[in-house]
């Protein structure tokens, strides 16, 4: 049976890696196996057991006698989150899901990212998503070179609503910096999007740095949240960011609106008893925020060229 590494008073584990659990043995005891099979230790492993019977500590017992196990009671997932969060002892923590996998470089790479960027608040690495459907495996992100810094809320922002798409690193990938996060909560009441409007907040403090490298593997299934159509989710996100809109910029509030509008136009048309005035009106709305995306278009287009001109004037050949 693999072990997790020795931790002795000398070596504190520098990582806390919660495994949050909710009735799913089979799935956790994967994700355990290939968080002990890392290829450097450093860490402290900690079951966080939120289930509503006794399946996965039966698992445990049987499989991983020796590891942590925390009990939770059921409570809300974000509720569950946070609980992880306030137990975080280590210099950087991990809530990772019960249905991923960890490649053996997992803590390699985003201890060696932690090491060249101290001041990042949070670091994400790249995954290969599979859909274990049908066994399809795509890389969740693109990019140059080892890492992606992002500074600020409306280039979080952008990378997941923006009109040109490179990919994000999935939310079970990032490590946090436990004194500058420790203190902060994720919204409960904030559906799907809870994650990204935890992200967005902790930008502010520091930077996120996205690793290019993939260290994971993220799961696609039935009863994944993020595989769950939620239309009052989408909308409750959005008025979040009409809370905060220094988080997202205008040019992002246009862009969520368009894939908010996409989005319902879609869940319209699946309706058996169609409604033609609301798929009217939804289409009214995309042609209207299509005509404000040109428009930004154009204008960026025209501030560049300006710019060009500006630099030229004042540096001739």
């Amino acid at each position: 049976m693999l072990l997790p590494p020795s931790l002795s008073a000398e070596n504190e584990p520098w990582l806390d890696i919660f495994v949050l659990c909710h009735n799913r043995p089979g799935l956790a005891r994967e994700t355990i196996r290939s968080i002990l099979g890392q290829n450097e230790g450093g860490y402290r492993l900690i079951i966080s057991d939120n289930s509503t019977n006794d399946q996965v500590a039966e698992m445990l017992w049987k499989n991983f006698p020796t590891l942590t196990r925390v009990e939770r009671g059921g409570i809300p997932p974000f509720e569950h989150f946070n609980a992880c969060i306030a137990d975080a002892k280590a210099n950087y923590f991990c809530l990772f899901h019960d249905d991923d996998l960890m490649s053996p470089n997992f803590i390699q790479t985003l201890r060696q990212a932690a090491d060249r960027y101290p001041q990042a608040v949070a670091l994400g690495t790249n995954a290969w998503v599979v859909e274990l459907s049908n066994g399809t495996r795509e890389l969740g992100l693109s990019g140059f070179g080892e890492h992606q810094v992002i500074q600020s809320p409306v280039q979080l922002f952008r990378r997941y609503f923006g009109r040109h798409q490179t990919g994000i690193v999935p939310f079970p990938s990032y490590i946090y910096q436990t004194k500058h996060c420790q203190t902060q909560r994720m919204l409960t009441h904030g559906g799907k999007y809870a994650d990204v409007s935890w992200l967005l907040h902790l930008v502010t403090l520091g930077p996120i740095v996205w690793c290019n490298v993939p260290s994971m593997e993220y799961h696609l299934h039935g009863t994944n949240d993020g595989q769950q159509e939620s239309i009052r989710d989408r909308l409750r996100f959005l008025g979040y960011i009409k809370q905060h809109p220094e988080f997202c910029g205008r040019r992002g509030l246009v862009d969520y609106r368009y894939f908010l509008y996409q989005k319902c136009l879609a869940a319209e048309k699946k309706r058996s008893r169609k409604r033609p005035n609301r798929i009217q009106w939804i289409e009214n709305q995309l042609e209207i925020l299509r005509s404000q995306r040109r428009n930004d278009l154009r204008d960026g287009v025209a501030w560049i060229r300006k710019l060009v001109i500006k630099t030229f004037h004042r540096n001739p050949a």
